[in-house]
């Protein structure tokens, strides 16, 4: 593994324990087993860490959302997608939890964000059209609705592993998968007659799964 890839790993590990205020520079060095003038060559202070482990966040949570444009788009792609996201969010969970913080220090990443936001906004309304298009979803029944659910969904988002840390002792697994759950229970509402079966597909291979793991 090349420094500056063991750098952004270690820097990630100490984000996620101990939060963006208490990792320093010279506690990543130190764990990556370097000098901090050779850190510092590869990122000047923390906030280039932040901003590095940001980008490749987004840069892996492209995968999923490429799903979108395949002609085979349903709602079992869609839970899908929504899984890895989720995963990749708790993989990074500091920026989360620090994520006011960092968007007041960290301008660049703020920018970044709210560009990415949109993004997310455009991605959904094209899942939502390919769904409705499949006969999954209804049509909106009260202008602007797909958008104020839309805005739901980012807010879930953005805020379910600060909500976890708050009601969960637990970590990992049973986190994800509660949020994931809320995720998709919230589509319910939405889905037409046929969405709602391939829905309750899911529920119950979920429920499977999960009095496998108990």
């Amino acid at each position: 593994m090349k420094t500056r890839d063991r750098i952004l790993e270690a820097a990630l590990r100490q984000f996620n324990e101990v939060g963006t205020d208490q990792a320093t520079v010279r506690s990543i060095a130190e764990e990556v087993g370097i000098s901090h003038g050779n850190l510092c060559y590869h990122f000047k202070n923390t906030d280039v860490l932040i901003e590095a482990l940001y980008d490749r966040l987004v840069e892996e949570m492209e995968v999923p959302v490429r799903q979108i444009q395949a002609p085979e788009y349903g709602l079992a792609t869609m839970i899908r997608q929504a899984e890895v996201s989720f995963r990749l969010l708790y993989k990074y969970r500091f920026l989360l939890l620090d994520f006011v913080r960092i968007i007041r220090r960290i301008g660049p990443v703020r920018e970044k964000y709210r560009a990415l936001a949109q993004l997310r906004r455009r991605q959904f309304q094209a899942a939502f059209q390919h769904l409705i298009a499949r006969g999954l979803m209804q049509e909106e029944w009260l202008p602007g609705q797909h958008a104020h659910f839309i805005t739901n969904l980012l807010i879930l988002g953005d805020n379910w592993i600060p909500n976890a840390e708050i009601h969960f002792d637990e970590k990992g697994e049973e986190v994800i998968r509660y949020y994931l759950d809320a995720f998709v229970g919230g589509l319910a509402p939405y889905l037409t007659e046929e969405g709602l079966k391939a829905y309750r597909r899911w529920a119950e291979k979920r429920a499977a799964v999960s009095a496998k793991n108990w």
